[in-house]
């Protein structure tokens, strides 16, 4: 794994320097709509928006403009802020090199570029407790151990490490059955900040009718205690009356609805809603105050 992860940037590097630009059209049979190789799409959503921010003391996160990129290559393509290759496909079946930030950071900094892209591609296990101060009390992944005081204190007033975004890269499979599509993902930190792991899976179903446009999937984000322990963790230094807090690897169950109303050439009308169940091994850390993740745009979109 560690080879991987030396290797990873090297390899993208190197397939994404063979990139090939050409005028050849790739059709979607279910939408009957048709995109140019080579082209870049470019929209910005102008509206009204918001994303709950599950950390305590925290408000959630306003959305008001959210850019959209995309670029299709005959190998190489790009989707906001993720990048591909396509090692290998059939009519219905894709494998793809897939290099994507992290999640997590955005609730922690509000200028992460991961809080303008909001088409980013979203059965929690009992936790373990850990103690890292004899002084402290340890609060595990299953909320075995709670204390009740007023000494709380809310993140925003505790000397909190930072949550840094991390480069997550690896392997990308999608296929079609005609009826839904399938998309598994595999993808590692190659960076460095937490060397953790994270398995991706998604059904999804669009439908297309007249100027309407309506995509919905649901699907599953298993992440390693690493990845869950960077973000959520409280270590020694961080921690108030409650403890230090230590959890073993999750399962985030994810949900999403997006329609698309087509207004004239160049502008849509758009709505998206997005629902992220956090599991214990999350929701019972001491910085979170929520189990879930909602999020919910309205407004309309302008293709240049």
């Amino acid at each position: 794994m560690t080879l991987f992860r030396q290797l990873f940037p090297i390899v993208a590097v190197a397939l994404t320097s063979a990139l090939c630009v050409g005028s050849a059209l790739a059709c979607e049979p279910e939408t009957d709509e048709c995109v140019e190789i080579g082209k870049w799409e470019l929209s910005l959503g102008v509206g009204a928006g918001v994303r709950t921010n599950p950390l305590a003391a925290t408000p959630d996160i306003p959305l008001v403009l959210i850019p959209q990129v995309n670029y299709n290559g005959e190998r190489f393509f790009i989707q906001n802020l993720d990048f591909g290759f396509i090692l290998w496909e059939k009519e219905s079946q894709q494998l793809n090199l897939f290099a994507t930030p992290s999640y997590d950071q955005v609730y922690f900094h509000r200028w992460s570029p991961s809080q303008f892209f909001i088409d980013q591609n979203g059965f929690a296990t009992t936790g373990k407790g850990s103690n890292d101060d004899d002084e402290l009390p340890v609060i595990n992944g299953g909320g075995d151990k709670k204390f009740v005081t007023p000494a709380f204190r809310d993140p925003q007033q505790r000397d909190l490490r930072d949550r840094h975004m991390a480069g997550l890269g690896g392997f990308e499979y999608s296929f079609s059955t005609g009826l839904v599509d399938v998309q598994l993902q595999y993808v590692t930190d190659f960076t460095g900040v937490h060397d953790g792991d994270e398995v991706r899976v998604a059904l999804a179903k669009h439908w297309a009718s007249g100027k309407h446009r309506i995509s919905t999937s649901i699907g599953a984000i298993w992440q390693s205690s690493e990845v869950i322990n960077y973000y959520y963790g409280v270590t020694a230094p961080e921690a108030d009356l409650r403890g230090t807090y230590h959890a073993d690897a999750a399962l985030t169950p994810v949900a999403r609805l997006d329609w698309n109303y087509q207004l004239t050439e160049r502008w849509d009308l758009r709505f998206l809603a997005n629902y992220r169940q956090l599991p214990d091994e999350i929701s019972a850390s001491p910085l979170i105050n929520d189990n879930k993740v909602i999020t919910v745009f309205i407004g309309g979109v302008y293709h240049f």
